[in-house]
């Protein structure tokens, strides 16, 4: 046994199990299928018909273009709440020379969204919760 799972560590990288990890707790089990019979060297045509294959590959493209929609959403609305941060401090600071008060902006629902899609994608994403948080 323990020289089955040397040769287990040698054949899948850090990288390629993370992979298959994040397939598995997105609950894409067959596409992990998929992905552990490619990074230990088969062709996953062998043990799976070439309908199912190809439907596989549709949806990871879907998913991965889905990610990427999402990431890039929350990276907008991160930087445009980091801007307006900005902004109500420069507003806060004018308001503190001139010595009038200022309202505190009221909290709309939704607002903090991005900030909800961080932290859960953290959790989801270990590796990938210390680069969002960065």
């Amino acid at each position: 046994m323990p020289s089955s799972q040397k040769n287990f560590h040698s054949l899948i990288t850090h990288e390629q199990l993370d992979q298959v990890i994040e397939a598995i707790s997105d609950g894409r089990y067959s596409w992990a299928c998929v992905l552990i019979l490619r990074f230990v060297g088969y062709n996953p045509l062998h043990f799976i018909p070439q309908r199912t294959y190809s439907r596989l590959i549709k949806e990871q493209s879907q998913f991965t273009d889905t990610k990427s929609e999402l990431e890039n959403a929350v990276n907008t609305s991160i930087n445009l709440t980091g801007s307006q941060e900005k902004t109500q401090n420069l507003d806060l600071d004018n308001a503190k020379s001139l010595d009038t008060p200022i309202k505190k902006q009221e909290n709309i629902q939704g607002v903090n969204l991005p900030f909800y899609l961080k932290s859960n994608m953290a959790k989801l994403y270990p590796s990938k919760g210390k680069e969002l948080q960065n």
